[in-house]
């Protein structure tokens, strides 16, 4: 299975911390690049923590 992620749930998940136990699932976790420029609009602690999880390759950067 794919998932496409939109930026306000991944913002919110981030936000719990329950994007890592999502993220646990082996299924392929796609942003497309959009979703990744609205996320770094504002630098926080949510868009540290979705850059690191892409750096990491656990989000991939394409859609």
């Amino acid at each position: 299975m794919k998932v496409v992620f939109n930026s306000s749930p991944l913002i919110f998940l981030s936000r719990l911390d329950f994007l890592d136990q999502f993220l646990k699932y082996d299924y392929g976790f796609f942003l497309p690049q959009i979703v990744i420029e609205e996320i770094n609009i504002k630098q926080d602690e949510a868009s540290r923590y979705v850059n690191n999880l892409i750096t990491n390759n656990c989000l991939l950067d394409r859609y």
